[in-house]
């Protein structure tokens, strides 16, 4: 599903990473652990497709990333769910339309626009929530409201990035239990952590990054 093949990506301030290779199989729930500034963005930012490697290549959706073109990067990026850590909500516009957007944005029907955004919407716990806008939400609930925006196009992978900063823990701990069931449904999940302790006990493969370099948990 997903491959790095001995993949590096340098910064002119000495940071980035370096000879990466590892593997993601259909149906894991894989998480990518390490200290702020040791690559783990750059390794999802690569995936896909937001930055291009200085070395080695990527298989994305049985895709080498290396013969994608600029042009064709936006038709795969729809492929999957992708959570940044700023969340890039759409703050004026109402929870039901931050996700609603999606389905504009691929074309889709107004009716199953509708039927899949209210859909994944309860599916996350905020169908009581349709008409408030994201200011007005915990941040719990953005973090639900970003998942639900992921999801809405039945992606092929869940990749977020530190979907879990600046919460409490037991608000990181019923985000966990949302994306364990997520994950029980069928979907894949690659998430970038600092916090893996919070994962203990759920079905995860840990990598471990440090110094730009990525190796598997022993």
């Amino acid at each position: 599903m997903i491959e790095l093949m001995q993949v590096s990506k340098q910064y002119s301030r000495g940071r980035g990473v370096h000879d990466v290779s590892f593997r993601i199989s259909k149906g894991e729930w894989v998480l990518l652990v390490g200290d702020s500034g040791a690559g783990k963005s750059t390794i999802l930012r690569m995936i896909y497709g937001a930055v291009r490697p200085d070395s080695g290549d990527l298989i994305v959706a049985s895709k080498r990333l290396s013969q994608v073109n600029d042009n064709s990067l936006p038709s795969l990026r729809r492929e999957m769910g992708i959570i940044d850590q700023d969340l890039t909500l759409v703050d004026d516009r109402s929870v039901y339309r931050n996700v609603s957007l999606v389905g504009e944005v691929h074309g889709w029907s107004k009716k199953k626009t509708k039927q899949q955004s209210l859909r994944v919407l309860n599916r996350v716990g905020l169908h009581a929530h349709l008409d408030q806008l994201p200011t007005k939400l915990s941040r719990g609930e953005l973090r639900r409201l970003a998942i639900a925006r992921a999801l809405v196009a039945q992606p092929f992978v869940l990749i977020a990035d530190e979907p879990l900063i600046h919460l409490d823990t037991e608000t990181a701990g019923s985000i966990i239990e949302l994306l364990e069931k997520i994950h029980a449904q069928g979907t894949s999940i690659l998430l970038a952590t600092h916090r893996s302790e919070l994962f203990d006990g759920y079905p995860v493969r840990r990598l471990l990054i440090e110094d730009g370099e990525v190796r598997e948990e022993s």
